[in-house]
């Protein structure tokens, strides 16, 4: 195999740098993507249980945030507003 020199590029100083910048984002985000995939790793080995004291309320702000856009009552409340007695409009015959 022919050794040849190699081929020189003239760069200044603005595109040393340039590049030195694009290899720190590189490296910065192939460390995020990688702790990303560890968390999800994570995750999967041992999923989030709903009766779990640290998930407890963040699972339930999810449940509520459900309901709230399903429009269902949270519990305690009725159509009236918090426990009131009356639960809503009746539908038996008498008037």
């Amino acid at each position: 195999m022919i050794r040849r020199t190699p081929t020189m590029i003239p760069m200044s100083d603005a595109d040393v740098q340039e590049i030195r910048d694009l290899v720190v984002d590189q490296k910065s985000r192939f460390e995020a993507k990688q702790k990303t995939l560890l968390a999800m790793k994570k995750m999967a080995e041992h999923p989030i249980q709903p009766n779990d004291p640290e998930t407890l309320p963040w699972f339930q702000l999810l449940v509520a945030e459900r309901n709230r856009r399903l429009g269902i009552p949270a519990p305690g409340t009725g159509i009236h507003g918090p426990s009131t007695g009356i639960s809503g409009p009746s539908t038996s015959g008498s008037s």
